[in-house]
């Protein structure tokens, strides 16, 4: 049983180390970089007897552990291994995260035995693998790379974030990991949308025929209805989902690496009635190759619940420079949304048909937002009479 000496001391010695942590807390990465203060060595021992003391209260021994996770130095390495053998799961887990500073490759090894241990609990295992990533030394890189392939969900999630967003991403197997990530449903959805955005900035054309897949067959995500006004939780709500959309990112992605096989499937998916994130990029993606089969989605899309998607068949149509959208594109002079109406006249004057004038110079009379009137200035300015 802790003494009441014992339990009186404890919060002198958390007042001390808040004090000496203030430096890593008020700036990150403080800790790596700045010496150690000449008072800290005292205290951080008598942090790491008390880790080690099992008698303690678990919620004491974490904050222990968190305290000296916050210090991340060697002074702290020792205990800190040391508690990886406790019998308490939560203790191990707290641990292992807290060892997982960048560059703490004396760690490396105990961690590696915690991530193979076949008895471990996953969240031990999943904290390790987020350490090996943060630590990103390659001599633990093997393990992680064998535990891509765990049957257990969560062990995969851990070990693939390190080897394609951590520090142990590596050129050499970097883009098979991030098609790896994007099409394993048992992942985190948001992580999975990560991934292929990341196949898009490396302009990965292999993944075409993965992108098409998930386009096609990935189960549609559930989108909030649309209205005029949303409150805060709401827009959220909205955020999370779109963030999330795997088939609407692999539309995004599919436009970028310049998949033209999938103009077919766009073209479909450009008129998804449920969800207006994927009918936009499908929208923004067929305007950017100017596919001249898209012209009768796009007018239909003119007339779209979601504004986003009626400037992208806006901008589209703008592209494509076919006069005989004129009048569908004049329709939207009238629309209740001020940029779509901006939109409008900016299209017409793409367009260059001269039928255009009278209807803008008829909008210029009543409009009232200022950017709308000066496209109108602009695009009256250009028109042929």
């Amino acid at each position: 049983m802790t003494s009441w000496r014992v339990r009186a001391t404890w919060p002198r010695l958390l007042a001390a180390a808040l004090s000496l942590s203030l430096p890593i807390f008020g700036s990150p990465g403080a800790a790596a970089t700045a010496p150690p203060l000449s008072d800290a060595p005292p205290v951080l021992d008598e942090f790491g007897k008390r880790l080690l003391d099992r008698s303690l209260p678990q919620a004491e021994r974490l904050q222990l552990i968190e305290l000296m996770g916050a210090w991340a130095t060697d002074q702290v390495r020792t205990p800190l291994l040391a508690t990886l053998g406790d019998p308490l799961p939560s203790i191990r887990t707290a641990a292992v995260r807290a060892l997982g500073w960048k560059g703490n490759r004396e760690a490396v090894a105990a961690l590696r035995e915690r991530v193979e241990a076949p008895g471990e609990v996953t969240a031990v295992k999943v904290a390790a693998l987020d350490s090996l990533g943060r630590i990103g030394d390659e001599s633990g890189r093997t393990a992680v790379l064998a535990k891509s392939q765990d049957p257990d969900s969560k062990i995969r999630t851990a070990a693939l974030s390190a080897l394609t967003f951590g520090n142990l991403a590596s050129p050499s197997d970097r883009i098979p990991l991030l098609r790896q990530v994007a099409e394993d449903t048992g992942l985190d959805l948001l992580m999975r949308c990560q991934a292929i955005q990341a196949l898009g900035v490396s302009k990965d054309t292999g993944a075409a025929d993965l992108l098409l897949r998930l386009l096609e067959r990935e189960p549609p995500i559930t989108m909030p209805g649309l209205k005029d006004q949303l409150t805060q939780q709401e827009i959220m709500a909205v955020r999370y989902r779109e963030a999330r959309d795997v088939r609407a990112w692999a539309a995004r992605v599919l436009g970028v690496i310049e998949a033209r096989a999938a103009l077919p499937l766009l073209l479909k998916t450009a008129e998804d009635p449920n969800d207006f994130f994927l009918r936009v990029f499908s929208v923004e993606t067929l305007g950017a190759w100017k596919a001249a089969e898209a012209i009768p989605v796009l007018v239909r899309r003119l007339d779209d619940p979601f504004e986003y998607t009626r400037l992208a068949a806006l901008s589209a149509l703008a592209a494509l420079g076919d006069r005989s959208v004129v009048d569908p594109v004049l329709a939207r002079l009238s629309d209740k949304v001020p940029s779509v109406r901006q939109q409008a006249v900016m299209t017409l004057v793409a367009l260059g048909d001269p039928r255009a004038r009278p209807p803008l110079e008829a909008l210029q009379q009543r409009e009232v937002e200022p950017a709308v009137q000066e496209a109108l200035e602009k695009a009256l300015a250009q028109l042929p009479r």
